[in-house]
């Protein structure tokens, strides 16, 4: 069995750290110019597969593909896989590429329903959905709406309601149910346009053979949505291809719904979670993708000392780019510690393979309109922040008041900022800006009431820790922190400067 990002043969990609100054290489031009083929070619490769592999999931012989590869690299100029690969996440980063991505039908994957009502079937049913819709996002190149959005539906939702606004054209659901040692799993996607099912399965398994499972039905509900959505099937997935214990599995997943709480309580669960999950399997890249995060998120919102999580976050970012070079989630924590260090222009070439590697890939979207739009590229911003958007229409709203914040549209970044409190009353970053925009509205008594309910869960935060941490050169960053600093000082008068 293969652990992904390590080398077994010499047709496979090795890992490559995206190197500060590294030459562009060729244009999206080169990789346009190639035949239909030879760019299917490219992009299987670039994901990782073998020449075999790429062979079965193209249906055609090894020594052909080997042909391609071979015209491939001659017609790129470039010297091995490794850095076609690189070209090749180039030209899908492209604003272009990614919107002709998300301008396909889109697919939101429903919680499984746990038929039974056993604690252990609605565990495993919650983390079965979260690792099918990952998974499904990072080998299909369409939308998949973020699971955040699909677990936040309304009493007496129906799944055509949900699926409107979302924005959804395909839903992956089913159920699970628990019964004397055996899983019973049934799953189905249904076209809501067309008005029926375009495939459904029932599998029933033993309890410790849910990991096999999981990648084999996840393999099917991709080789069942591509038909639909593009007319043919691009890759063959192995479903030994990881190698998980549930155990670990079970404890990521944990640690990603607490890090989902924003506060700093949880996030440190959170942050034992993953490093319990490492201790069984040091492979996962879930559990590390975790530690990312939960060590950004303790920066951003000044949970502990700085130094310690800025490592905590280059360590897992390094991590992750060793075991999944051809993933989304190493490039996302390189971009997420460039923008802790204020190094912007070093975040955009990793968010943007980030989302080559994933174009579904909201945070991304989110993150890389925020750093564009202080790198004063405001309208592209505009349209990475809609891409989040709408890959997750109910779970940016706070990064979409940021992007209001920083053009001076107050009223709307507080509308936005409140909406997301609303959501989630105990998200720092949100009750931030908030008040940041409040103040800036002339509303001080609003803004001390946000700014208070932050010190609640957050006591130490301080503005001028904030504007250190994110740089006081960025005048998004310079107003937010004079804002707060107004507020914490009692000072309600009106400021002597608005900025436009």
């Amino acid at each position: 069995m293969r652990r992904p990002g390590h080398t077994e043969t010499s047709d496979r990609l090795t890992p490559a750290v995206p190197a500060s100054g590294q030459r562009r290489g060729p244009d999206a031009a080169a990789v346009a110019s190639l035949s239909k083929r030879r760019r299917e070619v490219l992009e299987l490769l670039a994901k990782g597969l073998t020449n075999a592999e790429v062979g079965r999931a193209l249906g055609i012989t090894e020594g052909t593909v080997r042909t391609h590869v071979t015209a491939v690299l001659g017609h790129l100029d470039v010297a091995n896989r490794t850095e076609a690969a690189s070209v090749w996440a180039r030209f899908e980063g492209h604003l272009a590429r990614v919107e002709e991505v998300l301008s396909r039908p889109a697919i939101a994957v429903l919680p499984l329903v746990p038929a039974s009502r056993q604690p252990r079937a609605s565990a495993i049913a919650a983390r079965l959905t979260s690792d099918l819709c990952d998974l499904f996002a990072r080998w299909c190149w369409f939308p998949v709406i973020a699971r955040s959005s699909t677990r936040a539906r309304r009493p007496n939702e129906t799944d055509a309601e949900l699926a409107s606004q979302l924005g959804a054209r395909f839903l992956v659901g089913g159920e699970l149910d628990l019964d004397h040692g055996r899983f019973h799993l049934s799953l189905r996607v249904d076209d809501l346009h067309k008005q029926h099912c375009v495939w459904t399965e029932r599998r029933d398994f033993p309890e410790d053979g849910l990991l096999q499972a999981r990648d084999e039905l996840c393999a099917e509900l991709v080789a069942a949505a591509y038909p639909v959505l593009v007319a043919r099937i691009h890759l063959e997935i192995s479903a030994s291809a990881r190698q998980e214990s549930l155990e670990a599995w079970g404890l990521a997943h944990d640690g990603m719904v607490l890090h989902g709480a924003r506060d700093p309580v949880s996030n440190e669960r959170a942050r034992e979670r993953f490093t319990l999950a490492l201790a069984r399997d040091p492979s996962l890249v879930l559990a590390h993708f975790g530690q990312g995060l939960v060590a950004y998120d303790a920066v951003l919102n000044q949970w502990g000392p700085k130094a310690r999580a800025m490592d905590a976050l280059v360590t897992a970012a390094q991590r992750c780019l060793d075991l999944a070079p051809h993933a989304a989630e190493g490039h996302y924590l390189l971009g997420r510690f460039f923008v802790a260090r204020g190094e912007q222009r070093h975040a955009v070439p990793s968010l943007e393979t980030a989302i080559a590697r994933n174009p579904s890939f909201a945070q991304a979207h989110a993150l890389l309109a925020q750093v564009l739009q202080v790198a004063g590229r405001s309208d592209e911003a505009l349209a990475r922040m809609r891409h989040a958007v709408r890959l997750g229409p109910r779970s940016f709203v706070a990064g979409l008041g940021l992007l209001h914040f920083t053009r001076g549209e107050y009223e709307q970044a507080l509308e936005a900022s409140e909406l997301a409190v609303a959501t989630n009353p105990r998200y720092p970053f949100a009750r931030i800006m908030a008040a940041a925009s409040a103040w800036w509205l002339e509303e001080p008594g609003k803004a001390a009431a946000h700014l208070d309910a932050l010190r609640e869960d957050s006591p130490d935060f301080s503005p001028s820790q904030f504007l250190a941490t994110f740089g006081s050169r960025f005048d998004a960053v310079e107003r937010i922190a004079r804002a707060l600093e107004a507020v914490d000082s009692k000072r309600h008068a009106l400021p002597a400067h608005r900025p436009a």
